[in-house]
């Protein structure tokens, strides 16, 4: 109950719609249950020796249409007609409300998984499939929708009119009543029976389906891949047979509805093949054998009592039958309810510290890192390091090393498994997460653009910036020659993974979009891996330039790039085996010489005699 709740809360802002569309539900049945009237009152009109009843109902229907004979009929025809027209413009006002507040409550849904998925942390997200979360996003938010037109149009308002169409027939007629009912004990069995399994085999499909919609997502973002080494074959090999699982897991759950389909309506047919056989055997007795007219079973008030009987079982089977909607939905939700309960591994502290923006010192003091994933040894061991405003700083080291892992705890993406992160000697994990991160503007090696205008990227971390501003920070990055360049300059649109620039040019516009925002701290991993000589020179320049305005850190394994930093961090097996200034570490003749003698051409040490 605290789950259907939960999912219905969702709705809560719809409750007055929702109650017009509960007042619409029964007007339309209250047509409904007028509907047949019409042609029982000509059947018992046209059936020798057959009175009609005097109740109101047929003293309402009989006083809207002519006396005469034909009149009588064509006047029952249009009666029958108007009550049919009421009851669909009913119905479809009705459904058209009730689809609006569903399409409300998933768009809330969706905000709130979306931004929850925004609050958790990389390490989150690092370790789920990406198409797992669109799948969350995009299918099983529907559950929600499922569940409020179960729970409202299914369950509510069918109860309410099994109440009064129950009431109807023992009034009507208590022995077929009672005919009509036996059939509910099994009924319920049949719906305990394939609960269990539905339940089961929609939270199967679920999964199945999530894997697919990974596995297309995953073929998506490397068709260069899949193309370059010709593996298209294996790939659609591949997604065959993800479409088999699914086809299968689908195949599975719609066989256990249609057999559960099939059990209810040959126990509703049971219970319909009952009263006519008794019902026909009433007519006959009270017509043809004991002539009691009005007072005994006529074949009109037999037609009457089984359309109503219709309308007892039709909700009765909604009621029991939205088994199959309802595991499907629940399973929907719950999936969605998995990552709204997550707690997010980097979220603000109670009484977290607020930190305007201003040039601060940085420290990492003996700081420790290791993937939870991770079953080897820790990524980096007793870091220590201090890094004063306005300096420059570089860490170098081969590849692995945990260069880009360090960089990744300057933010917060990840906290320290040991150790602390102090920015002006507080702790950084009591610093509010958003303060924090003004502080930080950071170029990765994955440029990161997104599919808009090249001004618009480059804002957007500024995104109230002036176009000046926005081309000043494009001329440090030295990115403004070749954006002049485009065909619509900064208002070129970027595609799809910015296949349409070069990979030089995407990080240079990273590096701008770094700038614009004027955070004290820059933080560059690899910021000149994809830039010729020229470029590279550009961007090294602009780092001089700005060595004494902001606190730059740098990962590279270009020592032409970070040559001039205050101070090198040279780096192996996730510890510090070297530090100080370029010409500092040529002299030592250790690691960072053996790299620089490589790369810088630097002559060899002369023969000892």
């Amino acid at each position: 109950m605290r789950f259907f709740l939960r999912c219905l809360a969702y709705f809560k802002n719809d409750v007055p719609q929702v109650l017009w569309s509960l007042v619409l539900i029964f007007l339309a049945t209250l047509a409904g249950l007028l509907q047949p009237f019409p042609l029982a009152i000509l059947i018992d009109s046209v059936t020798p020796n057959t009175k009609l009843s005097t109740a109101w109902q047929y003293r309402l229907i009989l006083s809207l249409v002519p006396d005469s004979f034909l009149g009588k009929v064509l006047g029952l025809a249009a009666v029958s007609l108007g009550l049919s027209v009421l009851g669909g413009l009913l119905t479809m006002v009705q459904t058209m409300a009730n689809v609006g507040v569903g399409y409300r409550g998933l768009m809330r849904v969706r905000c709130d998984l979306f931004d929850k998925l925004q609050q958790l942390s990389l390490g989150y997200h690092r370790s789920q499939p990406q198409g797992d979360a669109i799948y969350r996003l995009s299918t099983d938010t529907y559950g929600f929708q499922t569940i409020l037109n179960v729970v409202v149009g299914s369950i509510l308002v069918s109860s309410v009119m099994l109440v009064v169409m129950t009431w109807i027939m023992f009034w009507m007629n208590w022995r077929l009543a009672l005919m009509s009912v036996i059939v509910v004990p099994l009924l319920l069995f049949v719906h305990q029976w394939s609960q269990r399994r539905l339940t089961d085999r929609w939270k199967k499909a679920k999964e199945v389906d999530a894997d697919l919609t990974t596995s297309i997502q995953r073929s998506i973002a490397s068709i260069w891949l899949t193309q370059a080494f010709g593996r298209e074959a294996d790939e659609t090999a591949r997604f065959q047979t993800f479409v088999g699982r699914s086809v299968r897991s689908m195949l599975r759950v719609h066989w256990q509805e249609v057999l559960y389909g099939l059990a209810v309506t040959s126990v509703l047919g049971l219970g319909t093949a009952l009263i006519f056989a008794v019902g026909g055997y009433l007519v006959w007795r009270d017509q043809f054998q004991h002539q009691l007219g009005e007072q005994g079973m006529t074949v009109g008030k037999l037609y009457l009592f089984l359309s109503y009987v219709s309308q007892f079982y039709g909700p009765l089977n909604r009621i029991t039958g939205s088994g199959a909607s309802l595991a499907g939905g629940a399973a929907g939700a719950r999936r969605v309810f998995e990552v709204l309960d997550q707690d997010p591994d980097i979220a603000d502290a109670p009484g977290a510290i607020r930190l305007p923006r201003q040039p601060r010192t940085l420290e990492l003091r003996d700081v420790s890192f290791a993937y939870e994933s991770a079953k080897d040894e820790p990524v980096l061991r007793g870091i220590s390091v201090t890094i004063k405003p306005g300096r420059m700083v570089a860490f170098v080291g081969s590849s692995g090393v945990g260069k880009s892992t360090l960089l990744n705890l300057l933010p917060r993406f990840y906290d320290p498994t040991a150790g602390k992160l102090l920015l002006d000697g507080y702790d950084l994990r009591k610093l509010r997460v958003r303060d924090l991160r003004k502080h930080i503007a950071i170029v990765l090696q994955d440029a990161g653009l997104l599919p808009t205008t090249v001004a618009e990227n480059i804002a957007y971390g500024r995104p109230e910036a002036t176009e000046a501003q926005i081309q000043r920070a494009a001329g440090m990055a030295g990115a403004a020659t070749f954006i002049e360049g485009l065909s619509e300059k900064y208002d070129t649109q970027v595609s799809e993974n910015a296949s349409n620039l070069s990979g030089g040019q995407r990080q240079r516009i990273a590096i701008a979009r770094a700038l614009l925002t004027e955070a004290p701290i820059l933080i560059l991993d690899e910021p000149t891996s994809s830039l010729d000589p020229h470029n590279e020179q550009m961007v090294t320049d602009t780092l001089r330039e700005l060595k004494r305005q902001r606190t730059i850190i740098v990962v590279s394994h270009r020592l032409s790039t970070v040559a001039d930093a205050d101070e090198i961090y040279v780096m192996e097996a996730g510890r510090i085996i070297e530090r100080g200034t370029h010409d500092e570490l040529i002299a030592k003749r250790g690691e960072y010489y053996r790299m620089a003698k490589h790369q810088l051409k630097l002559p060899d040490e002369p023969a000892l005699v």
